[in-house]
């Protein structure tokens, strides 16, 4: 098996330290919980969040692979596909689809010391407004 990527655990969001570009958009969250698992097949990952209006969501990839191909991406509707190249150790870029359409993208960061994981998303939504979002997650330990 592959060395375990540092992104495998769980991370909590830190609301005090996201932004948001033109929200209120689909991804802003009041809480949410990240959890990354890892075995042969690849890097599976689910958020569980509840949104700023107060409604469940989640979402998530199961079994990525980090090669620059479109995987299938479930529970959200303005995406379908995902595709993650990895820059260095600890950070992917990543771009997504609705059916043939790029809608967007962003970068997967993990700190140098572990405990922070940075996510970033730049959208543009169906009525052509760009949104996006710099959420800041912490690492739980366990």
């Amino acid at each position: 098996m592959k060395a375990i990527d540092p992104v495998v655990g769980v991370w909590e969001y830190n609301s005090e330290k996201s932004k948001y570009i033109n929200p209120p958009t689909p991804f802003t969250y009041k809480s949410a919980t990240r959890t990354y698992t890892q075995d042969s097949e690849g890097i599976s990952s689910s958020i569980k969040a509840i949104l700023a209006d107060g409604s469940p969501f989640s979402e998530g990839m199961t079994s990525l692979k980090i090669d620059g191909k479109y995987h299938p991406h479930w529970g959200n509707s303005f995406i379908d596909t995902m595709a993650y190249e990895r820059v260095d150790t600890h950070t992917c870029v990543y771009t997504a689809k609705k059916g043939d359409k790029v809608i967007g993208g962003g970068t997967r960061a993990i700190s140098p010391d572990g405990k922070v994981l940075r996510m970033t998303f730049i959208y543009t939504d169906a009525e052509g407004i760009v949104r996006g979002h710099v959420t800041h997650y912490d690492r739980q330990e366990g």
